[in-house]
C-alpha cells in the first residue's frame, strides 16, 4: 500500500507499536536545515524525506510522538485502586485559553474574551477488570496530534489502552482549533499562521489526566442506567437545501435568506436521546446526545460553550447533577431555519435545547446493569483525489504568505491530515453498551445519515450517536455530496469510497 519512504515510516511505527507491549517513540525536536519555505514544505510533506517531518509532530519537550497508533502499554496490567462490580464518577475541568489565543473559526481568529468558561466533562467508567472514560470538550476541534495528546494523557491517568478513551468535541465555534501537527508543519512555513499556543494545550492535557485521575479514586456503585428521548422543537435544520435550479443552497447555522429559511428542515434526527447512570436511586450524571451543529450567535472570539453549554448548566444547576453533553452526527445540519444569529436567538436556542434535556430526563426508563461492554473497530478513509485537494495545491498555498490566514490554516489542516493518513490511515470507531443503552462514537463531522443508518440496524434499541471524535478527515459527507455541491464537501478530506468504508464499520459494531 506504500512505498518510499512512507513505507519507512509506516515499517517503523508498526514494528514499536505491537497490541501487547507499546514502546513510546521519543525524540528530541530536530530543526531542519535553511531551505526557504516552498522548498521546505516539499520536502516536508511531499517527500517525507526530514527526519522532524518522519517521526510525526512531536509534543513538546520530545517526549512523545503525536499522531501515533492507540497505545496498549497499560494491557494486562493489573488496576492500581481497582474497584469490584461496576462504578462511575463524573469529572469536569476548565480548558479554557487565555484571552489572546488563537481561534481559528473566528474573525479575527483570536480570541477576546471569556464569556463563560469552556470545559470538558465526561464520565470515568469501570467494571473492576479495566476501565473507560467518556470525555467531550468544549473545543471546536481536537484534530490529529492533539486528539491523540488527551487521548493518550487520559488513558495513563485511567491506565488503560487508548481504545477505552472517547474523545469528543461539542463543537462550539468561539473555542479553540487544535492540531499539534498543522502547528509544526507551520513552523516551516513563511510568517506562519498559527492555530494553537503548545505549551498552553499541553497544560490543559495535564489538567484534564488529573480529573480522570480524581474520579477514579472516588468511584461510585453504578447500579443501574437510564434512558429517556424527547424531540427538540425548531432548532435543528438540514444545511444543504436542494434549489429549484438544482444546485444545494447553504443554509448556515444563522441564516437571514428568506428563501432559505421558509424551506423545510429536511433529514434531521430531531430526538434528543439522555442516559442516566444511577447509583441505586441516586443520579450520578446525564449524558445528552444531539445531532446538530451548536452554535448561534458566534465567530467574534468571545469564548464560550453556547447553546449546549447554557442548557447543559441550568439542568445542573438546577438538578445538582454532572450534565454532560456529545454531539451527534451534525455535520449536514444547524439552527439555520431558527436563527438569525442574534443574542436574542441564542438565548431562545438555548431554551429550546433545555426543554429537550428536561423532556428526556422525563421519559427515562430505568433498568438495572451489570456488566459494561466496549468493542472498537477501524476504518481507513480514502483521502480526497480532486486537484484542487492535491498536497501540492495545499503545499503552494500554505507557503505564500501573502495568502489570507484561512486559506492557508485550511491548507496545513489538510497536509496534517493527509500526513497522518500516510503514517497511521486507521481511525478506530467504538461502540459500548451498558445494559438495554448502546452508544456508538464516531469521528469526524459525520452527515446526519451515519447517525440514522446507526439507529435503522437496532430499530427497536436505544441507540444514541456521539460524533466529532477524530476531526482529522473534515467533514463525513455521503459519497453523492461532492458531485452535488454545497458547503461541506469544501472542508471535507476524505471522499469516496469512505461513506461504505464507514457504514461497514458500523454495521460490525452494531449488526
Amino acid at each position: 500500500m506504500f512505498d518510499g519512504p512512507t513505507a519507512a515510516v509506516q515499517v517503523r511505527l508498526s514494528v514499536r507499536h505491537t497490541r501487547r507491549d507499546t514502546k513510546i517513540i521519543r525524540f528530541d525536536p530536530i530543526r531542519p536545515p535553511a531551505y526557504d519555505s516552498a522548498e521546505r514544505l516539499k520536502l516536508s510533506v511531499d517527500g517525507l524525506t526530514r527526519r522532524d517531518i518522519l517521526i510525526r509532530s512531536l509534543r513538546l519537550g520530545g517526549t512523545a510522538l503525536a499522531c501515533s497508533p492507540p497505545s496498549f502499554s497499560w494491557e494486562n496490567k493489573p488496576l492500581r485502586g481497582r474497584t469490584t462490580g461496576l462504578s462511575a464518577a463524573a469529572f469536569s475541568c476548565d480548558v479554557t485559553p487565555p484571552i489572546g489565543s488563537p481561534l481559528e473559526e473566528c474573525d479575527p481568529p483570536v480570541a477576546t474574551s471569556v464569556d463563560m468558561p469552556l470545559l470538558a466533562k465526561g464520565v470515568a467508567l469501570s467494571d473492576g477488570k479495566t476501565r473507560y472514560v467518556l470525555c467531550s470538550f468544549d473545543y471546536c476541534e481536537l484534530r490529529n496530534g492533539a486528539r491523540d495528546l488527551f487521548r493518550r494523557k487520559i488513558a495513563d491517568a485511567a491506565q488503560v489502552n487508548e481504545l477505552h478513551v472517547a474523545v469528543h468535541c461539542v463543537h462550539q465555534h468561539d473555542a479553540p482549533v487544535y492540531d499539534v501537527d498543522a502547528e509544526k508543519l507551520m513552523d516551516l512555513a513563511e510568517s506562519p499562521p498559527h492555530i494553537a499556543d503548545l505549551p498552553i494545550l499541553e497544560a490543559a492535557s495535564d489538567r484534564v489526566a488529573g480529573a480522570v485521575r480524581a474520579a477514579f479514586e472516588n468511584p461510585r456503585p453504578l447500579t443501574h442506567v437510564g434512558y429517556g428521548k424527547a424531540k427538540v422543537e425548531k432548532f435543528a435544520s438540514n444545511r444543504r437545501v436542494p434549489m429549484s435550479d438544482g444546485t444545494i443552497g447553504v443554509r448556515y447555522s444563522s441564516c437571514t435568506d428568506p428563501v432559505l429559511v421558509a424551506a423545510p428542515e429536511g433529514l434531521i434526527d430531531p430526538w434528543l436521546r439522555t442516559v442516566t447512570l444511577f447509583n441505586g436511586e441516586r443520579p450520578l450524571a446525564r449524558l445528552h446526545y444531539y445531532a446538530s451543529h451548536p452554535q448561534s450567535y458566534y465567530g467574534k472570539g468571545h469564548m464560550n460553550p453556547d447553546t449546549p453549554g447554557l442548557a447543559r448548566a441550568r439542568l445542573e444547576k438546577e438538578e445538582g447533577i454532572p450534565q454532560i453533553y456529545f454531539t451527534g452526527c451534525g455535520g449536514n445540519v444547524a439552527a439555520g431555519k431558527y436563527n438569525n444569529g442574534s443574542p436574542e436567538a441564542r438565548a431562545q436556542l438555548a431554551e429550546r435545547l433545555y426543554t429537550g434535556m428536561k423532556g428526556a430526563v422525563a421519559a427515562t426508563e430505568k433498568a438495572r446493569v451489570s456488566e459494561i461492554s466496549w468493542t472498537s473497530t477501524e476504518v481507513r478513509f480514502a483521502p480526497r483525489s480532486e486537484p484542487e485537494f492535491s498536497e501540492a495545491y495545499f503545499r503552494k498555498i500554505l507557503a505564500d504568505a501573502s495568502k489570507p490566514y484561512h486559506e492557508r490554516t485550511r491548507a496545513v489542516l489538510a497536509l496534517a491530515s493527509y500526513q497522518r493518513f500516510k503514517v497511521w490511515p486507521g481511525i478506530d470507531l467504538s461502540y459500548y453498551r451498558l445494559g438495554a443503552v448502546h452508544i456508538l462514537h464516531l469521528p469526524g463531522e459525520a452527515f446526519v445519515e451515519y447517525q440514522l443508518y446507526a439507529q435503522s440496524l437496532r430499530p427497536g434499541d436505544f441507540v444514541a450517536v456521539a460524533a466529532y471524535g477524530e476531526l482529522g478527515t473534515g467533514y463525513i459527507c455521503t459519497d453523492k455530496a461532492p458531485g452535488e455541491g454545497g458547503y461541506e464537501p469544501t472542508n471535507s478530506f476524505v471522499g469516496p469510497p469512505s461513506e461504505s468504508r464507514l457504514k461497514a464499520g458500523i454495521r460490525q459494531l452494531l449488526g
